[in-house]
């Protein structure tokens, strides 16, 4: 009741800034499954339009109104983040939380128990590859109304976008895409059920009580997960007591959706004897605020029927989950497939997923003498591209030189790139200071980064990279 009221006085992006939720950017993950062009930087900062991409779900942050954002961040490249992060104008404050020297290969659970003294209220998890135009407010609403430990935020099929028909630059390799199950109760949007695909053989099992519990139980297989993950504080304290779950996706969310079915071994009448009792039971931290405490027991409100249990079906541990329904963009780049897809559309879904950020075609520091650079071409700073080329569809990053007689097209070139004289490059993606030598025609093809091409090779759906690189992936 006291919700409703404060709500009629304040817009909605007022009640998401009022210190009501903390951001979190998870962008410590090295990019295994695109280690080809993670090699030469971090994941969070492969160029998308010129823009490093952890700046897309920073700007969704502050189209919804957030302030600051906590960013979880490698020790060995804080420093190189935070430097391209301050050229991008971004207004929303970030503090940058590294992660202890040796410990690059902690889980996602990890990296939150490590800030654990930073976070001060309920929080919005964000994955740093992630892209969108979907709003927030729907599932931090779902959040709010039902005091969820949990609510998750997945896209339908039909909003995560395909691609084109290009294929992926480099060796042709089969895509197999992880899935979930995941059980939303359709009438309430509770999550009863997630776990992946690969951990059932032919059967689900599901048990009786669950169906009698949520008899209009829906399953979905093939939802993206976004990583976008609200968590109650109390989740984040837990958290810091069960180190044994060392992953949010893999280990923490199914442990709490499962959790939802029990009921606490006893009834904690002291919150601040927590520590000294049974420390990792879950029960000892899911404590509702006073006010809801005393609303429930007198409330008329149900979610269910058939039955004479409480609001909620008593439940003290309660997950949900928000799809986003409409024609929504979404999409994890968390892979070379996706990276490759993502930087040939993001021009069309350039104005929705930044609110209308204005776009830097061609930079002014770039010298452009050739005449046939088209409008679906990016340009960064201090490139020259030389007369008598041809550009379409391609993103070159900065000080970048392409020599006379080249032709480029659907092409990511990123930053320190020499292409020499008489080249054709096609559907390639060149890493950082790669050098192209002359009357060399690449089609399909991925580049390490600091690889030098030879002049007058030939080479189709090939990954070319130095023998470090190569060892190292």
């Amino acid at each position: 009741m006291s919700y409703v009221m404060v709500q009629m006085f304040m817009s909605d992006d007022d009640i998401m800034v009022a210190g009501e939720f903390q951001a979190v950017v998870l962008a410590a993950g090295h990019g295994s499954r695109m280690t080809e062009v993670t090699a030469g930087r971090p994941k969070c900062l492969l160029p998308i339009a010129n823009m490093p991409m952890i700046w897309y779900p920073l700007r969704m942050l502050e189209r919804e109104g957030f302030q600051d954002a906590i960013v979880i961040v490698a020790d060995n490249t804080k420093s190189e983040i935070q430097a391209a992060l301050e050229k991008c104008n971004l207004s929303i404050r970030l503090d940058y939380a590294a992660l202890p020297p040796g410990k690059e290969d902690w889980g996602t659970a990890d990296s939150l128990q490590f800030i654990n003294e930073k976070i001060k209220s309920d929080v919005v998890v964000v994955s740093s590859d992630f892209i969108t135009d979907a709003s927030l407010y729907p599932a931090l609403e779902l959040f709010r109304k039902n005091e969820a430990a949990v609510t998750m935020f997945f896209l339908k099929p039909a909003e995560v976008s395909a691609g084109d028909s290009l294929p992926t630059p480099g060796p042709k390799t089969k895509h197999k895409p992880e899935r979930d199950l995941v059980g939303i109760n359709a009438d309430t949007s509770r999550l009863v059920l997630l776990a992946s695909v690969s951990d059932f053989d032919e059967t689900l099992p599901l048990s009786r009580g669950l169906l009698r519990k949520h008899p209009h139980l829906q399953l979905y297989s093939r939802l993206l997960d976004s990583h976008v993950y609200i968590l109650r504080k109390w989740v984040c304290e837990f958290l810091v007591q069960e180190r044994s779950l060392g992953t949010l996706k893999g280990e923490l969310l199914p442990y709490i959706v499962r959790k939802q079915s029990s009921k606490p071994t006893q009834k904690v009448e002291d919150a601040s004897t927590i520590r000294g009792n049974t420390k990792n039971d879950i029960f000892q931290f899911a404590k509702e605020s006073t006010l809801v405490s005393k609303v429930l027991p007198i409330s008329l409100s149900n979610d269910h029927w058939g039955d004479m249990k409480g609001t909620f079906q008593d439940d003290k541990i309660r997950c949900y989950a928000h799809i986003v329904e409409g024609t929504s963009f979404g999409m994890r780049v968390n892979t070379l497939q996706a990276y490759a897809s993502i930087n040939r559309e993001i021009l069309q879904i350039w104005e929705k997923v930044t609110g209308g950020n204005v776009l830097v075609r061609l930079h002014p520091g770039a010298e452009v003498k050739s005449t046939q650079v088209d409008d679906s071409t990016l340009v960064g700073e201090g490139t020259l591209l030389n007369e008598k080329t041809s550009f379409k569809s391609s993103t070159i990053g900065a000080s970048c030189t392409v020599m006379s007689r080249t032709r480029i097209s659907n092409c990511v070139i990123m930053n320190n790139v020499k292409v020499n004289e008489g080249c054709v490059l096609t559907n390639c993606i060149l890493c950082d200071g790669v050098e192209v030598g002359a009357n060399t025609e690449l089609k399909d093809c991925l580049v390490g980064a600091k690889h030098t091409v030879g002049a007058g090779d030939k080479h189709n759906q090939e990954f070319l990279a130095d023998e470090d690189v190569l060892m190292e992936i």
